[in-house]
């Protein structure tokens, strides 16, 4: 499942490689190490999005001679793919056309994927574990009250010398897990970085709830975002368009379970940046046109390793909308259409009687044919203008 981009990660902080030169004289193996390739592309934002896949395993993007971009693993010393698979599962799947390759038509390394580990700008903290981030003269510092087994609430504060600057104080209903703070840059208007706070909620499948201290350009002093609670981990940051100041980056949790049961759905991601008090979607805009790029080839990949997923409603769903936005979504519903399943126990329902559906009778609901509450769905939603055969479902 496409989802953490995941997020998250699927979902990262891209990290170039500014030493390629010092690969390039390492590429071409000699005696049994061999590089494990498990894709090609003439697209840097396509290879970059494949080698998120494995981030595990540092998966490097390859230049060659031919002019493609090879992404590789390794190297390994097995001697076939299946050998290399087995001995290193973290890996997981590969497509059936992976190979082993020396890399003698390999030039350089032009990006290097980082483990999901080493991708975390947020540190964590716990009852028993507060942190401090330090900008000039002004101290920060994230604590939590209570114990580990009964866990209280979360305090974020600042100081400028022995001056308290803004203290903030959560409620107590969270749990201890996925708590996570950290100081970041996310708004060139404000006074200063940002201090992003999270707590988890507990449940299934469920849930982060995020703050941000900030002190915008024009306002009195520092003031506290609530910028929601999401699923997993919920946010992931990265400077998508290169302005020194970091997007948070969010799989759209609309779609989680609106076409299939969680592990079965796949959402496209949104793009956000803090100005002043307020998160503002940016997701349509031309900066964010090769991160949605990105994420739209991790999903292709997926279905590459998993060719099923083109019978899956909850793919089908996640991928159309990931079409539409960039302006392919013609081509693309033509294959929905032809896909998806009209039996599902997923979607919305109608009453037969007319009443609303949280008064209807059970005998009386019904599911809305599965094209037509697909189209419906995008077109509540920012996802770009449905085309005429995804029009026609609504009628």
């Amino acid at each position: 499942m496409w989802k953490k981009s995941v997020l998250a990660g699927a979902t990262a902080v891209l990290a170039v490689l500014a030493a390629g030169q010092v690969w390039a004289a390492s590429l071409a193996l000699s005696g049994k190490e061999r590089w494990l390739t498990v894709a090609s592309s003439k697209d840097l934002d396509t290879a970059i999005a494949i080698a998120g896949v494995y981030a595990s395993e540092r998966a490097k993007v390859v230049s060659s001679q031919s002019g493609w971009y090879a992404i590789v693993l390794g190297p390994y010393r097995e001697g076939s793919v299946a050998a290399v698979t087995k001995a290193h599962a973290g890996i997981g799947a590969v497509p059936a056309d992976a190979h082993l390759s020396r890399g003698d038509k390999f030039l350089e390394v032009v990006f290097e994927e980082k483990p999901w580990e080493e991708q975390r700008v947020l540190a964590t903290y716990d009852s028993k574990k507060p942190v401090q981030f330090a900008d000039g003269d002004t101290t920060y510092s994230v604590s939590m009250a209570g114990t580990n087994d009964e866990p209280g609430p979360t305090t974020a504060s600042a100081k400028r010398g022995e001056t308290l600057l803004f203290s903030f104080t959560t409620p107590s209903e969270y749990s201890m897990f996925e708590s996570d703070a950290g100081l970041l840059k996310l708004d060139p208007g404000a006074k200063g970085p940002q201090l992003v706070f999270t707590r988890f909620t507990g449940g299934a499948h469920c849930c982060t709830q995020t703050w941000i201290a900030t002190s915008p350009e024009g306002g009195a002093g520092w003031s506290l975002v609530d910028a929601g609670v999401f699923d997993g981990g919920a946010y992931s940051y990265e400077d998508v368009d290169g302005d020194g100041f970091l997007e948070l980056e969010l799989v759209d949790n609309d779609f989680l379970y609106a076409f299939d049961s969680y592990a079965g759905s796949f959402a496209p991601i949104r793009i956000f940046q803090l100005r002043g008090n307020k998160l503002i979607d940016v997701s349509n805009t031309p900066a964010m046109h090769a991160r949605l790029k990105r994420d739209l080839a991790a999903m292709e990949y997926q279905v590459k390793l998993d060719p099923g997923l083109w019978r899956s409603n909850g793919f089908l769903a996640g991928w159309v909308a990931a079409k539409q936005r960039l302006g392919e979504g013609g081509e693309a519903w033509q294959t929905v259409l032809e896909n998806l399943d009209p039996n599902t126990d997923f979607g919305p329902d109608t009453c037969k009687s007319g009443k609303p559906v949280e008064d209807c009778a059970y005998e009386d609901l019904q599911k809305v044919p599965v094209a037509k509450a697909l189209a419906q769905f995008l077109s509540e939603r920012d996802y770009g203008e449905l085309p005429p055969m995804a029009q026609a479902q609504l009628n």
